[in-house]
Order: C-alpha cells, then structure tokens, then sequence
C-alpha cells in the first residue's frame, strides 16, 4: 500500500467540496488524490435535464473560470466525462439547490439560477422574457422542490450505478454557518439577524436532502455539521456562510481517507479505523456543545445587561448557569485507539488515520479557546 496510486476525485458541488482539494486548504492532499473532471454549483435538477444549447455571452467581463462554469452547467458536460473518465470517487454537495434554485423553460429544461454566474449573462434575461419561463426555489415551495429534486436524484444515482458502477460516491452533507470571525479576531459573533435566519432556514433545507440522499442511494457520506464551525472574514474568498475556517479541511480529508482506506485494507483493520474516527468525533462533539452552550450564555448576559436596570430588578432574565467543563476522555481514548491501529497499517498508511485524531484535536482546541471570558474550561486550560 505505501507506494498505492493516487485516486482520482471528480467532484460535483461547490467550493465546501472542491476547496478540500486545494493546496491553500490541504496542502498535502496530491500524495493521495487527483482531481478529475468536475462541475460547479449546479443544481442537480438542472443537471439532469437536458441541455441548454442556445448561445450566450456575458454581459461584464468574465474571468475564464466564470466562462467555463456556465459552460459546463448548461451543457452538463459531467455527465459525458463521467464515464470516460471513470474517476474513483465521486464527491457530492448540494450547495446549487439550496442557494440557486432553478428556472424552467417553458419546454421542460431547467437552468441553475446562478446569481454569480448565469445572471451576469444575456441568456438569463432572454430566458425571464421567455412565455412560460418559471422561476422555482425551495423558500416559495419547499415540497414542489424537494419533489423536483427527488426525480432528477433518483436519475442521477441510477446514471452513476450503470455508467460508472466501480466509482466510489461520497456524499458531503454541507451546511450553512451563522457566525463570522472578525478580521484579525479570535471570536465570532452572530451574522446580522436577517442573515442568520437564512443561513439557518438554508440548513433545515440542506439537511433534508442530505438525510434523503443517505437513506436512499447507499453511498458514503461526511456530515461534520455538528462540530460547530463558522466563518471568518479573512477566508480567501471573503466571509459566507458556506466558507468554513481552516480546520475544517483537514477534517474532511481525514474523514474521506477513512472512507477511501475501507475499501483498500482488512475488515478488522477497517474496523479499528472507524473505532478511532468515532472517538475522536466524539471528543470534538462534546467539546462543541459545550461550546454553543457558553455562547448562548454570553449571548443571554448580553441582552440582560441591555434591559433596563428596573426591568432586570423587577423580573431578571433567564441567564443559564455556566456549562459544565466537557469530558475530555474522548482526545485519550482515540489516542489508544490510534496506538492499536498502528501496529496493523504501514508507514504510509498511518499518517491517513493519525490525521483523524489531529485534525479533531486541532478544531476542539479553537472550540475550547474561541468562547467569551467566563467560560468554565476544564483544569489546566485557563
């Protein structure tokens, strides 16, 4: 296995897929990946309806990213380099549902409503002047779409069963954020509320399709939405609520080496792996809810303090009491684990499952540091 080739990736979403391939992010990953062909913010309807031949021109200039983007989403080119290709795995977001949405032709084709891209093109105007043309996102009708999506999806995960059977397809379960670091900063706070109220109604959406595309397809997955991440203003691409902080790169690529690394080494040692990734989740999921539980009481003192002080005397707030420290028995747990699990895997291999363990203890570190003075850490933490 030390000298195993790298595995090609095609991936099919956004940046929160895409970015994990990317050395400002992972700056090791081309020892063990290669990316393939890929497409980016489609919406799977869109992707899987037929396509849009009519020419176009952009209305600005277009950097050559931007050109290809709408290019590839309107010609669904993926679906042709799919099965020429023939990649290992196959990584999966739904980013251009949840934040696009489409339009449809009035002969039954569907576009992805793409803001950035496709709005900033002749075609989109010529195709809202079109008799017929309907524009359809899951806020105006969540279950008109979540039927929408289902079709194109059931087509979808039948296209990859016949046209590439042997490719591995790991589903990357995104979510939105609500709460950006500042410049410079070291705490995030709540994103403005109107913005906070989409990021999280986004995420309800989000989930559905995601829990959907896990129960009914079989395919892998990674959802380290629980692990409480935000944003921060000096991501490269500038704060979003789907640009997570640095730490969550590392996560994901340790998870999907996981993933990849079943299928490559035995069932018991395949089963000593997952008992590490478990553990060392489980660290980072106390962890990040004692986490939120410290922010929601500092959040709850701060609208204390600003009611007016014969208000707070004649009926104080509801101010939760102080979290207790989380159990920290996860982090040894894991490095047990991780102990046992090196005796069974080779020098190239361990790096790949120790990652599991690292990348964990590197985000339950900042969840244990970034919370408002008060917080009660555990001993030997300040």
């Amino acid at each position: 296995m030390a000298d195993a080739p790298t595995k090609t990736v095609s991936v099919l979403g956004s940046c929160i897929s895409r970015d994990n391939f990317n050395r400002r992010f992972n700056p090791g990953y081309k020892r063990w990946y290669s990316v393939g062909a890929t497409t980016n913010q489609s919406s799977m309807i869109a992707l899987m309806s037929p396509p849009i031949d009519e020419p176009w021109e952009p209305l600005e200039p277009m950097k050559p990213y931007g050109l290809w983007n709408v290019g590839s989403d309107l010609s669904r080119e993926i679906l042709t380099l799919l099965p020429q290709e023939r990649p290992d795995v196959v990584v999966l977001d739904f980013f251009g549902d949840v934040h696009f949405g489409v339009l449809r032709l009035a002969d039954g084709r569907y576009l992805t409503d793409n803001r950035w891209r496709v709005r900033k093109t002749d075609l989109h105007q010529r195709v809202l002047d079109a008799p017929g043309t309907e524009r359809i996102r899951w806020q105006d009708d969540a279950e008109r779409y979540f039927d929408l999506w289902v079709e194109a999806m059931d087509r979808f995960a039948a296209f990859l069963a016949a046209e590439v059977p042997d490719t591995q397809v790991v589903l990357h379960c995104g979510f939105n954020v609500d709460a950006v670091i500042p410049s410079g900063g070291t705490l995030a706070s709540p994103m403005p509320p109107r913005r906070r109220r989409g990021a999280r109604a986004g995420s309800q959406f989000w989930h559905r399709l995601n829990e959907h595309a896990r129960s009914a397809y079989g395919w892998d997955h990674i959802d380290l939405g629980e692990e409480h991440w935000v944003t921060f203003e000096d991501h490269p691409w500038n704060a979003m609520a789907v640009h997570y902080t640095y730490d969550y790169y590392p996560r994901f690529l340790a998870e999907l080496d996981r993933l990849v690394l079943r299928r490559e080494v035995d069932p018991d040692t395949a089963a000593g792996i997952d008992a590490v990734a478990a553990a060392a989740a489980d660290h980072v999921l106390a962890v990040a809810q004692w986490h939120r539980q410290s922010i929601a009481r500092a959040e709850a003192l701060a609208a204390e303090r600003e009611r007016p002080r014969w208000k707070r005397l004649l009926r104080p707030g509801d101010v939760p009491a102080p979290p207790a420290p989380p159990p920290l028995d996860g982090a040894a747990r894991a490095e047990e684990l991780l102990a046992e699990v090196r005796r069974r895997v080779d020098e190239a291999t361990y790096p790949r499952v120790e990652r599991l363990v690292t990348s964990a203890r590197t985000h339950a570190d900042w969840l244990l540091e970034a919370v408002p003075d008060g917080a009660v850490r555990p001993a030997g933490r300040g």
